[in-house]
């Protein structure tokens, strides 16, 4: 263990692998003079990935003049005594996995945009980070019990509800989602250069929030909005680009329907609804001919699962100086992150747009322990929510039904329980029924391997090399760990 390991000036990234978060992160941290004097523990399964992040992180520090120092792991338990923060961007099979969770639900006509929160590819991710997320959580709890614990692996819904229902960690959970789609639409609305004096106040889950208020000063902007919607928003058969704004069909719809405008973005609200990504008369679609526009969503998702070697190329040569560190990219989601953290340990208030924590209140019609994405105010308090009253009945039903669906999900994770598991895929809108279901839980535990043995069809269960009907106890996965 370092001797800086025992500070409480330290961060702990958990999953440092991510070639896009861990660079921004250390870019913006070494920008911020709040952190001098700090250590930045990065943990990952790969070693090389972990020291290669170090190394750009030490290069950036020595280049913004900042006295930050950045330590490699491998083994969490010893990056993590007195960690003040300690974030999660995992992803238990990494890049692989993922396109896994594409793929097999794809060979029975289930097409999902993103299938790494909703949809049967949400379910299955969950099933393998929610017993690794609630270990890292006990970490945290019997190493840093003065952590914040701050989760970007997706699910965010599910991973965030099983680690506080199993553990007393304070933890949130973060996604640059619906900023990006408030800083589209004040853009489409010419408000980009006044955005400081705009007030939006977005409520739900994470992935499927809504815009409930929305002004300039005394200025209700929502008819400005809707007469941009109005002329600019294609329909079923039109061919868009881009995620967010006023001109995406299914978000134009869903605001025609609901009455509040979603975010963040079309490929990944479409996944909530059992019709967008139908053709108009219900049948199954071609997963490369999308209706609704969403053509291009699912294409930038195979394109960025597969863009991992040019990224790791990239840092290879900054952490070995061929490269200037000068230009790594800085990150707006870290730069939440380097925000929220120093308020926390400043005590100066900030307030965020939109943070994902267990309900309690803070949205008066939806289930009291749902994981909800809501405002917030941090500070010495800590991550405080923000009240915002009852959502539209129409949105409450939509929202209940999924947060049920992924209490489910949660609790077949945490029991390695195959009933709950089907059940949960049965009742995803993008899943046809139970046969399917089955079928694809199946060949998900074929596809997956150890991570979803607990999960096994009880005909597999005298099988030695499986695990079926064991308890999915949270563990210390075998399986390689990198970012979400």
């Amino acid at each position: 263990m370092s001797a800086d390991a025992g500070s409480s000036r330290s961060i702990v990234l958990i999953g440092a692998g991510s070639t896009v978060f861990t660079p921004g992160l250390m870019a913006d941290l070494v920008s911020n003079r709040t952190f001098d004097g700090w250590t930045v523990h990065l943990v990952d399964l790969n070693a090389e990935a972990a020291e290669v992040m170090a190394r750009v992180g030490r290069r950036l520090a020595e280049a913004r003049g900042a006295d930050v120092t950045f330590v490699p792991h491998t083994d969490r338990r010893e990056a993590l005594p007195g960690a003040r923060i300690v974030t999660t961007t995992i992803a238990v099979g990494a890049a692989e996995g993922w396109g896994l969770d594409l793929e097999v639900p794809g060979a029975y006509g289930v097409v999902q945009t993103v299938g790494d929160s909703v949809g049967p590819g949400g379910v299955l991710r969950a099933l393998r980070h929610v017993p690794e997320l609630v270990a890292i959580a006990r970490d945290v709890a019997d190493l840093a019990p003065r952590a914040q614990l701050v989760n970007y692996s997706n699910p965010l819904t599910a991973n965030v509800r099983g680690v506080t229902a199993e553990t007393g960690v304070p933890t949130i959970g973060l996604c640059h989602g619906t900023m990006h789609t408030l800083a589209k639409l004040n853009a489409d609305l010419g408000l980009a250069d006044r955005a400081d004096e705009v007030h939006a106040t977005f409520a739900g889950l994470n992935h499927l929030c809504w815009l409930l208020d929305y002004r300039l000063g005394t200025e209700d902007l929502y008819p400005r909005l809707a007469a941009l919607v109005q002329e600019r928003a294609g329909g079923h058969d039109t061919p868009t680009s881009g995620e967010e704004g006023v001109h995406l069909p299914v978000s134009a719809d869903l605001y025609r329907t609901f009455g509040r405008y979603p975010a963040p973005g079309d490929r990944h609200v479409a996944e909530f609804f059992g019709w967008y990504l139908r053709s108009s008369d219900g049948s199954a679609v071609e997963e490369d001919h999308l209706p609704w526009g969403l053509q291009q969503g699912r294409d930038d998702t195979i394109r960025y699962i597969g863009q991992k070697a040019d990224l790791w190329e990239r840092l290879h040569d900054q952490a070995d100086g061929r490269v200037p560190v000068d230009g790594a990219r800085r990150d707006q989601e870290a730069e939440r992150l380097v925000s929220i953290a120093e308020a926390l340990v400043t005590g100066r208030e900030h307030v965020e747009l939109a943070v994902n924590v267990p309900n309690r209140g803070a949205i008066a019609n939806l289930p009291d322990d749902a994981v909800v994405e809501v405002p917030a105010v941090v500070g010495a308090a800590g991550v405080v929510p923000l009240r915002v009253g009852p959502l539209p009945p129409a949105i409450a039903a939509v929202l209940t039904a999924r947060a049920q669906q992924q209490e489910l999900t949660v609790q077949a994770a945490l029991r390695g329980d195959r009933e709950l598991a089907l059940q949960a895929l049965a009742l995803d809108p993008l899943v046809p029924g139970p046969d399917v279901a089955r079928r694809i839980l199946d060949d998900a535990v074929g596809a997956h391997g150890p991570t979803l043995a607990a999960f096994s069809s009880p005909d597999d269960a005298a099988r030695p090399d499986t695990a079926a009907g064991s308890p999915a106890r949270p563990h210390a996965s075998p399986a390689r760990t990198e970012n979400a």
